[in-house]
């Protein structure tokens, strides 16, 4: 883009390095960055420097090599088609289904706010409480608990600021207890929730880390309370984690081909 006397607009210059770091996953160092877009060193350095500071793109310091950032990642995959997302994560969702015999599903994360993508039950009553599209309160969801819960303080201040729904006696609306719990579901790596959602039911929510520690989504399973909050809690936990870790590599590689197909 360019203005009327034909000078190529700041805009510009910020959108082109973006393209640029985006079409290198493994990262560009500062020498990379100015010799591919052809401008001086200075000028390479304190645009990326723009960049880092609103989100859109990280590295820098230290040395390291500049990547997409946490911001631009959440707007990348909060706007993904689904049909791929389906795709890759259904087969996870069988399996964990048919190993823990109860309805299990995938959420993630648009904005500060956390939708479920796909689920997989193998019991058609429990369909219906983890249909796609689905809203998943942060104050009392497993799966959102276990996105929100790793968020920015930007993130999770927008998330709590929404009117938090009062749904069952067990539901916290209170901001103090449910930083606390999201402290909680940090420190242990999984969220739980116990009668918040219904009182007849639970579920549990792990994480899906990537491989530049964002949080966008998160895997969960769910069914009557008695039947998850027993003694077999450390095996379904484990479940959840192994499941977890595989949707991690999927994602990132279903991302890297979307943003790559043409």
């Amino acid at each position: 883009m360019v203005d009327e006397a034909g000078t190529e607009s700041p805009l510009e210059r910020y959108m082109r390095l973006l393209e640029l770091i985006a079409g290198f996953p493994g990262g560009l160092a500062l020498a990379d960055v100015a010799e591919l877009s052809d401008l001086p060193k200075t000028t390479a350095h304190r645009l990326l420097k723009g960049l880092v500071k609103t989100g859109l793109a990280a590295g820098g310091q230290g040395g390291k090599a500049y990547v997409i950032g946490p911001r631009l990642s959440r707007m990348l995959h909060s706007t993904a088609d689904d049909g791929w997302l389906e795709v890759l994560v259904r087969p996870v969702l069988v399996a964990l289904a048919e190993q823990s015999g109860e309805a299990c599903y995938v959420t993630r994360l648009v904005g500060s706010r956390v939708f479920v993508v796909a689920s997989q039950a193998p019991e058609v009553r429990w369909r219906s409480y983890v249909q796609p599209g689905i809203e998943m309160p942060p104050n009392a969801a497993a799966t959102s608990k276990a996105i929100v819960a790793f968020q920015d303080e930007a993130v999770i201040r927008q998330a709590l600021a929404a009117d938090l729904p009062k749904l069952t006696v067990n539901t916290h609306t209170d901001e103090a207890w449910i930083r606390e719990e999201f402290a909680r579901v940090r420190a242990q790596g999984y969220a739980t929730c116990v009668g918040e959602v219904d009182e007849g039911l639970a579920a549990l929510g792990a994480p899906v880390v990537q491989a530049d520690g964002q949080v966008l989504y998160s895997v969960g399973l769910t069914g009557p309370l008695p039947r998850i909050m027993n003694e077999e809690l450390p095996s379904r936990v484990a479940m959840l984690s192994a499941a977890a870790n595989e949707l991690a590599g999927k994602l990132a590689l279903g991302t890297r081909l979307a943003r790559e197909a043409p």
